[in-house]
């Protein structure tokens, strides 16, 4: 029996309904939480733009490497590597952020200022951890990641344990940083 009009349409509709939801939702490929291709977030400023804000992971690491790295030569202080990441946070964990990160840094003054006299920076590199975390959702994404620090000097680098925590209030926004903590 040959299926009626009716039902053919609804068999094509289900179909293409069943190939679009599969097509736009994947698992990220990069360890991060359910990373959307129907995202609609609006794209970052420079110099971010090559940072996909529907991808938890990049958002992570981008902010990571953007807040640890330091250039004494052009910044004038630690808190402009932290102000640098800002379009990548949430509004209030950067207002709140911006008064507490000197003290999130484990360069201390003295090191700064020896850094900027001599015209050294410090690139980090970040990679995110397999270990234990809350399991990721649509809405949060946390995890431990190690951040190397790499002195221009040639000092040898130093690595950090970083808790970090994303969240995604809502499509049009994209992931954004909600905390951070550096562990001892």
């Amino acid at each position: 029996m040959w299926p009626t009009p009716r039902r053919a349409a609804l068999r094509v509709t289900a179909c293409v309904l069943l190939a679009v939801t599969g097509a736009c939702s994947r698992v990220s490929t990069t360890g991060g939480a359910v990373d959307r291709m129907d995202c609609p977030a609006a794209v970052f400023a420079e110099p971010f733009t090559g940072i996909d804000p529907c991808s938890a992971a990049q958002v992570v690491v981008a902010t990571l490497e953007t807040v640890f790295t330091c250039r004494p030569g052009e910044q004038a202080d630690q808190r402009s590597s932290f102000r640098a990441a800002s379009p990548l946070m949430t509004t209030d964990f950067a207002a709140r952020w911006d008064i507490t990160s000197s003290v999130l840094a484990p360069i201390t003054s003295t090191q700064w200022q020896r850094w900027r006299r001599l015209g050294i920076g410090l690139t980090a590199t970040a990679r995110l951890g397999d270990d234990d975390h809350p399991a990721d959702t649509d809405t949060l994404f946390a995890r431990v990641a190690t951040v190397a620090l790499h002195p221009g000097d040639g000092t040898p680098s130093t690595s950090l344990v970083v808790y970090i925590r994303a969240i995604h209030p809502n499509s049009l926004a994209g992931w954004r940083i909600s905390a951070l903590e550096v562990r001892a």
